[in-house]
């Protein structure tokens, strides 16, 4: 009885956490920009940007 109680509530943990992780995927952020998935030299990126970096 106690197993199928842990296994409910294991299986209800990982669902929530896999639906949260689909919707952060999905949803609009304010804080991500289109450029931050590019490469790091990509020429579209802000001269600004680069110029704090260090290689």
């Amino acid at each position: 009885m106690w197993q199928e109680i842990a296994i409910i509530i294991i299986g209800t943990l990982a669902s929530a956490y896999a639906g949260w992780k689909i919707y952060r995927l999905f949803a609009p952020s304010d804080k991500r920009t289109p450029c931050d998935s590019c490469r790091r030299d990509c020429p579209m990126k802000a001269p600004d940007r680069q110029t704090g970096r260090k290689r």
